[in-house]
């Protein structure tokens, strides 16, 4: 017969329940859930497959929560993790939206090439293309290309006689 896991009274259950519904992190809610799971008595089996997870990490968890207490759930190796520093910081976000606004330095329409230019000149480190493009997009801007011009449209001759008629 299959041990059921223990869980330390850290927090009660209905504490566990608490903090598990008004969590607003995906990852920390789950693992709040799975304790909660376990506190009113369900196996670690059932926990994982209603968190979708596996009973081994069911299990780890536990433990970790019966050593460390409700310090343990919030943050895990490599979550949250600083990364690296972004090339566009807030203030110079703003300031590219500002000269977005306006013309392109070359009089036409901004691309991802030219706003990853405008990002390595104010910021001072390389700065890939597609990530102005991605500055662009963040910002809320869209590709504009100018409406294809027709072919076969009629030459001016051909519009004058059509208006006449």
């Amino acid at each position: 017969m299959v041990r059921r896991i223990e869980l330390k009274a850290h927090l009660t259950t209905e504490e566990l329940k608490r903090r598990y519904l008004a969590c607003q992190k995906a990852q920390e809610k789950t693992r709040w859930r799975a304790l909660h799971l376990i506190s009113k008595g369900v196996r670690a089996a059932e926990a994982a497959r209603r968190v979708g997870r596996t009973s081994g990490w069911v299990t780890q968890l536990v433990s970790r929560y019966n050593q460390q207490g409700p310090s343990a759930i919030p943050r895990q190796t490599g979550e949250s993790a600083a990364g690296r520093r972004p090339k566009l910081s807030a203030s110079l976000a703003t300031e590219l939206d500002t000269a977005l606004r306006s013309h392109a330095p070359d009089g036409g329409l901004w691309t991802g090439p030219k706003v990853a230019a405008w990002i390595a000149n104010k910021s001072g480190q390389d700065v890939h293309h597609s990530t102005g493009w991605r500055a662009l997009k963040r910002l809320g801007f869209s590709l504009q290309t100018p409406r294809p011009a027709n072919k076969r449209r009629a030459s001016r001759e051909e519009q004058a006689e059509f208006k006449k008629s």
